[in-house]
């Protein structure tokens, strides 16, 4: 035993000695620059290009197996202007020899400093890589889809695996590498490259730091990157991960908002290539102020992606982001509106449809809430459907702020007529571009619970939109306002050249006084009625919507008053003014006229509004009218017949009295804005004249008839007596004759 111990020691001593003997030996008589003259002439030979070794080759042999190269060139390819297709400034590598007997390879960190490579396409399409890549052996077999691959054997020896590989790092600094594509006229550059990796080994994890400047030319911009992340991979099972990645970039370009983008990525990535599943978690990514974060799984990566996750997008400032990206947000009556807003849903889908379940969109005070579905096609515009609902919202917050009444009355504008939820809903979309009408594919349910929209306050609002091939339907419309309903049929059909709209519309037991009062700031009618309109238009614009108006539409209101018109006072003005009399004003603070019931239906044609069955029914009068409202000029050319049907008791009520049933006309006229209400005097005359000449005549014919009647007693007494007298003298007679 003891001397196969000591066989063993001398072996072993003679290898020590041999290995000594050749890192002690080799570096004296192997010198590798001596060959740098005929690697640089063997490559001439087979690329045709110029190597230049301009540094000395050094070689470590213990304890690690190394060398390390100074500067090295590789000319370009003949026909391109750049003189260098790369350059090396420095390279290193190291293996420890006595892992290798245990055939592992442990390498120190490698090292290549100052890397530039210029990739270049010429304008003909040729490159300047093509002639490196050589042409394959002619004994070499050409494999094709119809060509099975050979069995090959496995190596006898287990060699060197990948397993078993170990390097300290890798370290790639300064690097550029600029790639000119003449052809497309292109060029991209990148710049001060950096990567650094920790201890690489296939059965650790490896450290991964990425940095570089970069430049284009299409798109025209540049800037910096910087990528961090720990990557975790089983080779064998394709299994590879990402954990806390990070990217931070900075992109410059005229294009971007301000100039500049800065985005900011952080993510866990997993990925299983057999399986066809990632995942991404911890996800956040921010840039312009906004925030995003969630988290996502797909599958089939490789073939139809189908996904699942979540998304949140932080607290932001509407208006700051659009100012940002150089778009002039709406300027709005609230200076507070639109200041703040958030959203959080779960999204899952393909990349042919996208489904947003659990949608939750805060703006401002208000949370929107619902599902909306995205389906992708050949289409211009996406099919969507949804069904959303808003807990409550003041739109008049939203809308442009109030011009003040010096500057209205400067720009001669003139309030708007009194819209119906729905009127205006159409009168807005007529605006749309007929192309984008025409695209729409939307089918959903949108509910309010509470809207504030021009002064007017309704509830439980509840829409259907259907809209396909250029025909849009809002059916059934319904919401309450004023202790009434309305309901509402809006149809747009952007078929043909101009867009056409339908509107029929009801607002039934509407309060309209405080409706008025809401709008328009003055309750000008009080009472309970209902409203019915049947509409159609054409046009682009409201303009033109309100110049091609046509339909139908009738009002019943019940209980009301028309304010500060005092049918009544006006009637005794015109009296006096008849009789040439001042008038006293009209005692007490109440100007109006009070009414039981009001009636009326209109005839549309061209923004033409007529009416001619205007009944108005009060304690002391009766009104009817007829006349016309211009739509498009806004004027009124009116005239109401008011009927006395019982004086009033006091000052002026013997004189109304004296004018009971006599049609008293009352002329309307003037705008929307400054009706103007005076009594038709001259008619008003030609009435009393008529009237009179009416009494006149019934006078005179009782008169006639009273001295008819008088004449005819007159005579019939004097026939009456003559008759009597011959009677008696009949009489006398005969008493004679009959001596009696």
């Amino acid at each position: 035993m003891k001397k196969a111990f000591k066989i063993i020691a001398a072996l072993a001593g003679l290898l020590l000695v041999l290995l000594l003997a050749a890192i002690l030996i080799i570096p004296m008589v192997f010198n590798p620059n001596d060959y740098k003259g005929e690697i640089e002439l063997q490559v001439k030979e087979a690329t045709g290009r110029e190597l230049k070794i301009n540094d000395d080759i050094e070689l470590t042999l213990f304890p690690w197996a190394g060398m390390s190269l100074g500067e090295v060139t590789l000319g370009n390819a003949p026909g391109f202007d750049e003189v260098r297709f790369a350059r090396i400034e420095r390279a290193e590598v190291k293996l420890r020899l006595m892992p290798l007997l245990s055939q592992r390879v442990e390498a120190s960190t490698v090292i290549l400093h100052g890397l530039r490579l210029n990739l270049a396409i010429a304008e003909d399409g040729t490159t300047n890589w093509d002639d490196l890549a050589g042409e394959p052996p002619s004994d070499t077999p050409t494999v094709t889809p119809d060509t099975p691959m050979a069995d090959t054997a496995a190596p006898s020896s287990p060699g060197i695996g990948l397993a078993a590989l170990a390097i300290g790092g890798l370290h790639i600094e300064d690097a550029e590498v600029i790639y000119d594509d003449s052809a497309s006229d292109v060029r991209y550059a990148v710049k001060q490259l950096s990567l650094k990796t920790g201890p690489v080994s296939l059965n650790a994890p490896l450290d991964v730091a990425f940095s570089s400047q970069f430049e284009a030319s299409e798109p025209d911009m540049s800037g910096q990157i910087e990528l961090k992340t720990r990557i975790q991979f089983d080779i064998n099972n394709e299994r590879y991960s990402f954990k806390a990645a990070t990217l931070d970039a900075t992109v410059r370009g005229s294009d971007l908002p301000q100039g500049q983008a800065v985005v900011n990525l952080a993510a866990d990535i997993d990925v299983d290539m057999q399986q066809q599943t990632a995942a991404l978690s911890a996800f956040r990514l921010t840039s312009y102020g906004v925030e995003l974060s969630g988290a996502f799984d797909a599958k089939q990566i490789l073939g139809d992606v189908a996904f699942d996750g979540t998304l949140l997008v932080s607290e932001f400032n509407p208006k700051t982001v659009m100012q940002t990206f150089e778009i002039a947000p709406p300027e709005t009556a609230d200076v507070a509106a639109m200041s703040s807003m958030q959203l959080a849903t779960s999204i899952n889908g393909t990349l042919q449809q996208y489904n947003l379940q659990d949608l939750q969109i805060i703006l401002d005070q208000t949370r929107i809430e619902g599902d909306v579905q995205l389906a992708m096609s050949d289409a211009p515009m996406p099919a969507v459907k949804y069904a959303l609902t808003i807990d409550q919202i003041d739109a008049d917050r939203y809308l442009p702020p109030v011009v003040e009444a010096s500057e209205e009355a400067a720009s001669e504008s003139t309030p708007a007529p009194v819209a119906t939820p729905a009127s205006g809903a159409g009168a807005a979309a007529s605006t749309l571009p007929m192309e984008t009408l025409r695209e729409l594919n939307v089918n959903g349910t949108f509910d309010i619970g509470k809207l504030k929209l021009s002064g007017l306050n309704l509830s439980e609002i509840k829409t259907k939109v259907a809209a396909k091939a250029g025909v849009i339907r809002m059916h059934p419309i319904s919401a309450n306002l004023y202790q009434g309903q309305y309901q509402g049929d809006i149809k747009l059909d952007a078929r043909g050249d101009v867009l056409k709209l339908a509107l029929d519309e009801a607002m039934k037991q509407i309060h309209v006084g405080p409706l008025l009062k809401d709008y328009m700031g003055d309750d000008k009618v009080r009472g309970v009625g209902t409203i019915l309109a049947k509409l159609s238009a054409s046009g682009e614009t409201p303009e033109a919507i309100t110049k091609t108006l046509n339909g139908t539409a009738s009002i019943a209101f019940v209980d009301g008053a028309v304010k500060d018109v005092n049918i009544v006072q006006m009637i005794r003005e015109a009296q006096a003014k008849l009789k040439g009399e001042t008038l006293p004003p009209a005692s007490g603070e109440y100007n109006d006229t009070d009414f039981a019931e009001m009636k009326a239906s209109f005839n549309i044609t061209d923004g033409l509004v007529k009416n001619n069955d205007l009944s108005v029914k009060s304690p002391f009068i009766r009104v009817g009218g007829e006349g016309q409202v211009n739509l498009v000029t806004e004027s009124i050319d009116y005239l109401v017949k008011t009927v006395i049907t019982k004086a009033e008791q006091g000052q002026g009520g013997a004189e109304l009295d004296a004018l009971r049933g006599l049609a008293i006309p009352v002329r309307v006229s003037g705008t929307f804005a400054e009706p103007k209400f005076k009594p038709e005097l001259g008619d008003l005359l030609k009435a009393q004249a008529k009237q009179a000449l009416e009494e006149e005549k019934a006078k005179v014919k009782a008169e006639l008839e009273q001295l008819e009647a008088e004449k005819k007693a007159e005579i019939q007494q004097k026939i009456d007596a003559e008759k009597a007298r011959a009677e008696d003298k009949v009489k006398d007679k005969l008493k004679g004759l009959f001596g009696r």
